[in-house]
């Protein structure tokens, strides 16, 4: 699942992703424990915020003139 980018990315994002990455392949195999519901609240919070933080970004760098990526 992990993606080699063409762009350079900070160390601590790569990290994060590689985490990411891990969740998600664990949370697909047949034989994964469903997470507690203290698990799921905390993804869900973790979740919310990066996205607030994407969001931020992006509205930034509209004001801004900047082209956004999706």
């Amino acid at each position: 699942m992990i993606r080699v980018s063409p762009l350079p990315i900070r160390e601590g994002l790569q990290e994060f992703f590689r985490h990411c990455e891990r969740l998600i392949g664990k949370a697909l195999q047949p034989d994964h424990a469903p997470f507690s519901q203290d698990e799921l609240q905390m993804m869900c919070y973790y979740a919310n915020e990066i996205a607030k933080v994407v969001d931020s970004q992006r509205l930034h760098e509209q004001s801004n003139g900047k082209p956004t990526t999706r």
